[in-house]
């Protein structure tokens, strides 16, 4: 199954004092979640990295990085034509709910065949065709 993780998910993973660390340790163990093709962005990458640094500092942050770039697929966004236009269209689309990197995750998972997306983020109930699992 191919499954697109949100910085939302990886960073409360990571984060053992935020909200929803437990709801992402149920994830990974009952869902048996990382055991599927997982896929992020560059843009999720930049979200993540600068989350962590600040909540918990660089070495924290290049640990982040490194746990990612090791372990999950990472989709150039910039080798889709017109990437920024049509993450543009969502977000207007979507009238600023869902962020522009939020919005850039709908066109990554259409472009690239990914029905299931693992986010904390509620504003994506509102998607349809896709399986949102949180």
């Amino acid at each position: 199954m191919k499954v697109f993780l949100d910085t939302s998910f990886i960073v409360s993973s990571i984060i053992k004092t935020d909200s929803n660390h437990e709801k992402a340790k149920k994830l990974i163990i009952n869902e048996d979640l990382l055991n599927n093709e997982c896929y992020i962005s560059n843009l999720i990458i930049n979200e993540i990295i600068t989350v962590i640094g600040n909540k918990l500092g660089l070495t924290a942050a290049i640990e982040a990085y490194e746990l990612v770039n090791d372990n999950f697929n990472i989709l150039n966004e910039y080798e889709i034509n017109n990437f920024n236009d049509k993450v543009l269209d969502v977000y207007r689309l979507t009238n600023t709910k869902l962020s522009f990197t939020d919005s850039s995750i709908i066109i990554l998972m259409q472009e690239y065949g990914i029905e299931n997306l693992v986010s904390f983020d509620k504003e994506f109930k509102r998607i349809k065709n896709i399986n949102w699992i949180y």
